[in-house]
């Protein structure tokens, strides 16, 4: 367990830097030298932004001194762009210097994107501190209150800024132009989602959706699998996706819960007409599709997210209409069984993982202390919760939420139900995938819960084969179903889901053990042994034919 005060310390000094995102109050940040750019360019490019209603951060005081300001610092960090104006005495602005040092901080921390506009000055000259950059700098290293550390560090931030792609003003005939194509670029990167980019949801999932919108916008990939075990971020994954890059298609639709809507009557017939509706519009009476909708929708540009699909039925349903669609159109389905995504030939499948304990620990105390940083006390129950979740996010969320503002006393208690039962809300949503097994793959699976989780898979089968049954297709099935995992060739599985397997024959019979198709705890098998019950001849093999082999 990570409880070590030196970690926990690492841990909090990140969530005091980098690990938690500020809340996006500022679309854009714009950073200019006002004396010389306030009463032309910069004017021009903020009037711009407020005619697009983007919310923009300008500061227009006119004297703005050396040390910038907590609030402008502020600002800073909540603006979700920045764009950095540079000009030909932007250099000999120590505040101008102190700015962009934090701006590129929060790139760094935050992702924020930042734009530099060289305006009347060549990117060179900034990158290499030359002409007249040259000049300030010289300057600067008179002043007094200047250290060669700080013109080091202010050096860099030019040098990385300069490097970054921007728009230089001698490219444009006219200014007009150049401030059209600003805002453009600025609009395109706002327009497809940046509440959701900043969303407390999405913590681990930055890379993911940089992964699949590169991937859904490249050749050769129309359709794309998401795949992981309940719980695990498959949905929120889609709908950051979905959000992030919708409007760049004519039409979109994301259809949510098609397990459990297919299950209702008439339940996939429904969703048919609702998925024509929305891609056809109101125009297009719901009467199937006929081969005047097949044509229309061949030629538009669509996407379409297919949540929670269990069975090739219902895709092969959903999916008639879009045999021949547009090769700009794009296609994303999420999946509890990878064999569905497979039968439906996806150009690729995209594997939900685990959270990485940092990733973790950020995402519970998003829930637990709403965005502040863990108090003192409960660092360490925070820890160990976070160790018992074992990054699931939906473990995560459920336990930190239902932690939120309690006592030490009550998180103590939760801490130490937690090791004898699971979470009851995440318990629900991990048996989704066990209750959509047969009769025969509950019974693998439950036997692998309660003895052969690190075994290796050879012995698993041939064990499991004596009872009649071919276990290797039985095993494959709960691979793809995320039950189980598999390495170098040893079955495992994560802690959450024992939990929950185990805690489904606990239920056989809550007060007497002896009655229980398995058992696995130590006390319980001296108990039972003790009085030799019919069940616990299986479990006498099964320890008989470890051994043997």
């Amino acid at each position: 367990m990570r409880s070590t005060s030196h970690h926990l310390q690492q841990l909090m000094a990140s969530f005091s830097s980098s690990s938690i995102t500020p809340k996006l109050e500022y679309e854009v940040f714009l950073s200019f030298r006002g004396e010389d750019t306030r009463q032309n360019f910069t004017s021009h490019l903020y009037e711009a932004f407020r005619r697009k209603n983007i919310k923009t951060f300008i500061d227009d005081k006119l004297n703005r001194g050396e040390e910038i300001s907590s609030s402008l610092l502020k600002a800073i960090e909540h603006s979700k762009i920045s764009v950095v104006i540079f000009s030909k005495d932007y250099a000999s602005s120590r505040w101008c210097l102190n700015e962009l040092e934090e701006i590129l901080k929060c790139k760094k921390a935050y992702d924020q994107i930042v734009i530099p506009v060289f305006h009347d000055v060549d990117p060179s000259v900034v990158r290499n501190q030359t002409g007249d950059f040259e000049k300030a700098f010289a300057e600067l290293e008179k002043h007094v209150m200047v250290d060669s550390e700080m013109l080091t560090r202010w050096r860099t931030a030019l040098r990385d800024a300069a490097n970054l792609s921007g728009y230089d003003s001698k490219d444009y005939r006219k200014e007009a132009d150049l401030v059209k194509d600003i805002v453009n670029t600025v609009w395109k990167k706002l327009n497809y989602n940046s509440s959701v980019i900043y969303s407390k949801d999405l913590v681990g999932l930055e890379s993911s959706i940089e992964e699949i919108e590169n991937l859904l916008f490249s050749k050769g990939v129309s359709k794309l699998g998401i795949w992981g075990i309940g719980g695990i971020g498959k949905t929120t994954l889609a709908s950051a996706i979905f959000k992030k890059i919708s409007k760049q298609f004519e039409e979109s639709y994301f259809i949510s819960n098609i397990r459990e809507e297919s299950e209702k009557s008439r339940g996939l017939n429904d969703l048919c007409q609702k998925l024509s509706s929305a891609i056809l519009g109101d125009e297009y009476p719901n009467h199937g599709f006929t081969f005047t909708k097949r044509s229309l929708i061949s030629r538009k540009k669509v996407f379409i997210v297919f949540d929670d699909v269990t069975n090739l039925e219902q895709i092969q349903c959903l999916m008639g209409v879009f045999d021949n669609l547009d090769s700009k159109s794009r296609i994303i389905i999420t999946t509890r069984d990878k064999h569905v995504l497979r039968n439906c030939e996806m150009d690729h499948i995209h594997e939900m993982t685990m959270l990485s304990y940092h990733n973790a620990f950020q995402l519970f105390a998003l829930h637990a202390f709403k965005g502040n940083p863990p108090i003192e006390d409960y660092i360490e129950l925070s820890s160990r919760l976070v160790d018992d979740a074992k990054g699931l996010p939906l473990a995560l969320k459920v336990l930190g939420s239902f932690l939120f503002e309690r006592t030490e006393r009550e998180w103590k208690s939760t801490l130490q139900n937690l090791k004898t039962s699971p979470h009851g809300d995440v318990q629900k949503v991990l048996k989704i995938s066990y209750e959509g097994l047969d009769d025969k793959q509950k019974c693998v699976f439950l036997d692998i819960v309660c003895h052969f989780k690190g075994y290796k898979r050879d012995l698993v089968e041939a064990i499991l084969n004596t009872r009649d049954l071919d276990a290797h297709i039985y095993i494959n099935v709960l691979i793809e179903r995320c039950l189980i995992t598999t390495s170098f060739d040893t079955i495992t599985m994560h802690d959450l889901l024992e939990e929950m397997g185990r805690e489904i024959v606990r239920q056989e019979s809550i007060d007497n053990p002896g009655e229980r198709s398995r058992l696995w705890d130590h006390e319980d098998i001296f108990s039972v042994l003790k009085y030799n019950t019919v069940r616990v001849k299986t479990l006498i093999f099964y320890f008989y034919f470890i051994h043997k082999l």
